[in-house]
């Protein structure tokens, strides 16, 4: 990432380049699939199996997505211009919320959790999630939206699915 000052007092243009944000990513559904997997294998009923099963297979598709459009662009590609204000909102997303502790493997549910705890950390993961990709949509090229907005979509499904989850399993609303 890098800052420049753009014209006039107090105009500030921040820069990504696409291979951070995408780097990010990568990295999010790869703890998603490990996150998945870990729960697959604590899970005692065949329902909750293939529930578990079900997410990490999604979250492996996500990955392959995000690799590729990493292998497509270019290391000498043009830094991507954003307002202060986008890049402040990713920043505080990684930063400030679940995903940066899943990113730096801090306060994530320990093996010994119950399902309700990891289902209710999967839960603001996948909200967390919908909020990081929709806020670098700007960054994915065009012949790619349809695509990521799949994976918005699906992150969504995640959510509404861990939610019923956890009312299923007695874990309230």
């Amino acid at each position: 990432m890098e800052k420049s000052f753009g014209e006039g007092e107090g105009a500030m243009v921040m820069r990504f380049s696409p291979q951070e944000i995408l780097t990010m990513a990568v990295e999010l559904e790869k703890k998603g699939m490990a996150f998945y997997e870990e729960l697959l294998q604590r899970a005692t009923s065949s329902s909750a199996k293939e529930a578990f099963s079900l997410l990490r297979d999604e979250e492996e598709k996500h990955l392959e997505f995000f690799s590729s459009l990493l292998n497509e662009i270019d290391d000498q590609a043009e830094f991507i211009d954003t307002m202060e204000e986008v890049e402040s909102y990713l920043r505080a997303i990684v930063e400030d919320g679940v995903l940066g502790k899943v990113l730096r493997g801090v306060g994530v549910p320990s093996p010994q959790a119950d399902l309700i705890e990891a289902i209710n950390f999967g839960i603001e993961v996948e909200k967390e999630s919908i909020l990081f990709y929709q806020g670098f949509a700007d960054f994915v090229p065009q012949a790619k939206m349809e695509w990521l907005q799949k994976v918005i979509d699906e992150e969504r499904r995640h959510f509404v699915y861990l939610s019923g989850l956890k009312k299923e399993w007695g874990g309230g609303s």
